[in-house]
């Protein structure tokens, strides 16, 4: 089963489940995102990333744009990286 409106969500499981009166499980299963949209989602980010990396910006200024820690950022870099080395070797 898949999310019956796709966007990002505001509210907790746990808080949806209490307002809703039923398991967290429950919320989760009716709320969760595509499995296939979301390997999509974090492949552009990824992407994005790397891009930024290669235009020369720093892991801060990536992280500044993108609004994630700096660690975030490098993580987003190395994964596209490994990826595409992927891609390229097969």
């Amino acid at each position: 089963m898949t999310a019956e409106t796709p966007a990002r969500r505001t509210v907790t499981a746990k808080e949806g489940a209490e307002a809703l009166g039923c398991s967290t499980r429950t919320v989760r299963r009716i709320a969760a995102e595509p499995r296939d949209e979301f390997i999509k989602r974090s492949r552009a980010r990824q992407d994005l990333a790397l891009e930024l990396k290669n235009a020369g910006l720093k892991y801060r200024e990536i992280a500044d744009r993108l609004d994630c820690s700096e660690k975030a950022a490098q993580n987003l870099v190395q994964r596209a990286r490994d990826r595409h080395k992927l891609t390229s070797v097969t």
